[in-house]
């Protein structure tokens, strides 16, 4: 038996399959759209500015905590592997947390180019150009192509910015040997691989 054929479908989907074959509903975007409450949809100004400011005071908590590692480490015992060790650990412990809260703001200025943080169109782009600064993103650039992104997701040809991966990219063998299991299911949503993936799209 080849290794990738010891990967069994779960109990539960394997339930779901002897119940017959899956009928999506036949619903429109606008069936879907008028299922959700009124209020979700409403944009509150001042409920986002509380949020972006909240977000930075994290970030500076951070940099500011970086400033005192030094001072932090020489509370270890007396002994410079101890202070080299414990210097070393808040060092890498700040890289992790810092490089989140610097994604979070690229994260923020994302929703501001969906218009999601007010009514007012000019709102949103002050802060998405303010938020896309402090992470070196070009903010109308970046909108543009993510815009076009957006009107042909996960598309072979028309898509700008993401090409989805083939099982040719995946190294995975042809469909008639490979199980019936998709592999990337078995790494997909592990910590782990979330954090890899995390860690990737820094660069």
């Amino acid at each position: 038996m080849i290794w990738f054929q010891i990967f069994q479908d779960g109990p539960e989907y394997e339930a779901r399959k002897r119940k017959g074959t899956f009928t999506p509903p036949n619903l429109s975007l606008k069936d879907l759209r008028d299922a959700v409450p009124p209020e979700l949809f409403e944009r509150s100004t001042f409920k986002s500015l509380y949020y972006i400011v909240r977000h930075l005071a994290f970030t500076c908590a951070f940099y500011y905590f970086a400033t005192h590692i030094n001072d932090i480490a020489q509370l270890a015992p007396d002994d410079p592997m101890a202070h080299s060790l414990v210097r070393a650990t808040l060092w890498i412990l700040y890289w992790g947390w810092q490089g989140v809260t610097i994604a979070g703001i690229w994260c923020l200025g994302h929703e501001a180019g969906h218009g999601a943080f007010s009514p007012y169109p000019w709102v949103n782009a002050v802060l998405g150009i303010f938020l896309h600064t402090l992470v070196l993103t070009p903010y109308y650039a970046w909108r543009s192509t993510h815009s076009a992104h957006h009107k042909a997701t996960n598309s072979m040809e028309r898509d700008e910015t993401y090409h989805p991966p083939t099982r040719k990219d995946f190294k995975l063998p042809d469909g008639k040997v490979a199980v019936r299991m998709d592999y990337a299911d078995v790494l997909e949503e592990t910590p782990a691989f979330t954090l890899f993936k995390l860690f990737i799209r820094q660069f």
